[in-house]
């Protein structure tokens, strides 16, 4: 009898621990759960049925495609103001995307020749990922500077260019500011996921890297045939995630010219509808807006499972 009621006093404890540690752990978990549910499952969730939706008279009513129609003669159409011009950000997008990957392809090598232990290799790794650490208000601000007309940088222009005008920053001149913009994207992505490749590259066995060494390998060849191989999954991750983004390629635009200048791109385009409408949910703003970005989602996602398809089938995936 003793040993019955000593067990069910044992079950009842061990169950009372099991309730207290699921309330532990729920204590920790239950927060981030709600703000992913609340802020992006039913943000996203809402933002495709408002693509397809317009308010009229007080109330929501549903318009079919007509947000798409009006998103689709804006780019083919243009807009008298260059900042709402989205064929004009468009461009401008692709081109900050091709600056990123022609980047991305850089910090690969440079990423490489610090994992190789270059004089002076630990340097680089700290000056080149110090940006990515400093919060991106402060490197705007010091690039602000950096254009301002007291500094050297517009003087140097104006010689290079020779032009007949005294530049007062290069920020503010249509000329001038998506170079400009351009530049900054180059500062703060030298080298790009600099990290990522570090532990990739580590991961490799060192009597690999010696075998390749003995057999007289050059450091091209031991890059192109010994180590992206290797390391092809992690590059197939980051390409694809990169062609993911494409329509997301934009820079500090915001914080260095607000889209203006000839500098708008197409997430850029999206923010600023939002940031400067009084009550974006009275017009038709943020309809268009979810109309632009549910657009813009679809085509990304294909590309991205096609870019990752593609390279998949290109090497086949090396175990060590």
């Amino acid at each position: 009898m003793e040993k019955t009621e000593t067990n069910t006093k044992v079950s009842l404890k061990n169950k009372k621990i099991r309730w207290m540690r699921l309330l532990f752990i729920l204590s920790f978990v239950i927060i981030p759960v709600v703000q992913f549910l609340l802020f992006y499952v039913y943000v996203n969730i809402s933002s495709v049925f408002m693509a397809f939706q317009r308010p009229e008279k007080g109330q929501i009513i549903f318009v079919g495609l007509e947000n798409f129609e009006w998103v689709i003669d804006r780019f083919i159409h243009g807009s008298e103001n260059l900042s709402d011009d989205l064929g004009f950000a468009l461009g401008n997008t692709l081109k900050t995307f091709c600056v990123q990957i022609i980047m991305f392809v850089v910090g690969l090598f440079v990423s490489y020749f610090i994992y190789k232990k270059i004089l002076g290799y630990k340097a680089f790794r700290v000056i080149f990922y110090l940006p990515s650490i400093i919060s991106g208000v402060v490197v705007s601000y010091f690039y602000t500077a950096l254009m301002s007309s007291s500094s050297f940088f517009p003087d140097l222009l104006e010689r290079l260019y020779k032009l007949d005008y005294d530049l007062a920053s290069p920020l503010v001149d249509s000329d001038f500011a998506n170079k400009m913009i351009m530049l900054n994207i180059i500062w703060l992505s030298f080298p790009a996921n600099i990290i990522l490749w570090g532990g990739s590259f580590s991961r490799i066995p060192e009597s690999v890297i010696e075998s390749g060494v003995l057999d007289g390998a050059s450091w091209l060849r031991e890059m192109f045939q010994i180590v992206l191989p290797m390391v092809w999954p992690t590059l197939v991750l980051l390409l694809t995630t990169n062609f993911a983004a494409i329509f997301g390629a934009t820079g500090n635009v915001f914080l260095l010219t607000k889209g203006d200048y000839g500098t708008q791109t197409l997430s850029n385009w999206m923010y600023m509808r939002i940031y400067e409408a009084t009550n974006p949910y009275a017009t038709n703003t943020i309809y268009r807006v979810s109309a632009l970005g549910l657009m813009l989602t679809i085509i990304s996602c294909a590309i991205a499972i096609v870019c990752r398809k593609f390279l998949n089938s290109r090497v086949e995936e090396v175990q060590y």
